[in-house]
């Protein structure tokens, strides 16, 4: 509950004039929402290999890319509010057809990056390494569906 706090007000304060021009700027969003999930993939490679691949785990370090991950995935799900399915996008127009399904998809992700941050405060690898999974099958899920290939 706290890190959906800290991230909504961390999310006003960055992000609130980009959120005054996503309306009417969707190459500006196109770009924003692509360098996000950049981000967010290259700190989720770390993650996982810190939580199911490393041998010398170190839970504080994963915990930082963890938390990363989970910062990240906050407000992606704003950077889809606006329909912007055209242009240098990898967007599919389902994502606003199925709006539902897909918010509810971004929903259970960012809830998945949570939970795999609690289980790496309380050092538990081995519930982290199946949240790491559950959050991997999740971004394949929706890929499948809502992504240009």
């Amino acid at each position: 509950m706290w890190r959906s706090i800290l991230a909504t007000l961390v999310f006003i304060t960055s992000f609130g004039a980009y959120a005054g021009t996503q309306i009417s700027d969707t190459d500006s969003a196109i770009k924003a929402r692509q360098e996000q999930f950049k981000e967010i993939k290259t700190e989720f490679k770390q993650l996982r290999f810190e939580v199911v691949i490393n041998e010398k785990f170190n839970a504080e370090r994963a915990l930082k890319h963890a938390d990363k991950v989970a910062d990240l995935t906050q407000s992606l799900i704003d950077m889809f509010r606006v329909r912007s399915d055209q242009g240098d996008t990898k967007a599919l127009p389902v994502v606003w057809d199925k709006w539902n399904r897909f918010e509810q998809q971004m929903n259970d992700f960012r809830d998945i990056t949570e939970q795999i941050a609690e289980a790496l405060h309380y050092q538990n690898r081995e519930d982290a390494a199946d949240f790491v999974n559950q959050a991997a099958k999740s971004c394949k899920g929706c890929h499948r569906y809502f992504k240009k290939r």
